[in-house]
């Protein structure tokens, strides 16, 4: 018997201003163009309510569908899985056949809008396995995070992130002692 391999895509959802004033009004349109700092808070939202699993699945499949016909979106959906999505930093891992990675990636490129709200997608990185995808996840978060500003460089990052573990350890600790 033969091993099914697959693969994991790690994919973002980017919230790119319109040029339709009824969608995206003229201020916001112009604030996103004169900084960086305002492009990377425009197009790194929190996803709404409304996208979830079953909505991109959903829009996965009929994109397929649209633009693959009957045998790609067969070949691709059938293994098609998403594995996690997170509505705060509006990423996601999808885990598909080796043979069907490119055309599920081609799919989702092709995706405008998810229940009237217009997105693009973007695939971050496609390994053999999650824990990849989610070590690459874990250090793009770190790039963008210096590149918004809060922090000015890694070491920054890193010795936050160590006081916040101390201060989980001790809220802990302290749990432990009232019981």
């Amino acid at each position: 018997m033969v091993r099914v391999k697959h693969r994991y895509i790690l994919f973002e959802i980017l919230y790119p201003p319109t040029t339709n004033e009824r969608v995206t009004p003229r201020e916001d349109f112009e604030a996103f163009s004169t900084a960086e700092q305002n492009a990377l808070f425009t197009l790194h939202q929190r996803a709404p309510s409304t996208i979830n699993h079953k909505s991109i699945m959903n829009s996965i499949r009929r994109s397929l569908q649209d633009h693959y016909g009957d045998v790609g979106a067969g070949s691709a959906g059938m293994l098609m899985n998403l594995k996690y999505f997170s509505n705060k930093t509006s990423t996601g891992i999808i885990r598909c056949g080796r043979a069907q990675s490119d055309t599920i990636i081609g799919a989702m490129t092709l995706i405008e809008r998810i229940d009237n709200c217009y997105l693009t997608f973007q695939t971050l990185h496609v390994s053999g396995t999650i824990k990849k995808c989610e070590e690459y996840s874990i250090t793009r978060t770190k790039q963008i995070m210096c590149r918004i500003g809060k922090w000015q460089n890694e070491q920054e990052y890193i010795h936050e992130f160590e006081q916040i573990s101390a201060d989980e350890d001790e809220i802990e600790v302290g749990d432990d002692d009232n019981e």
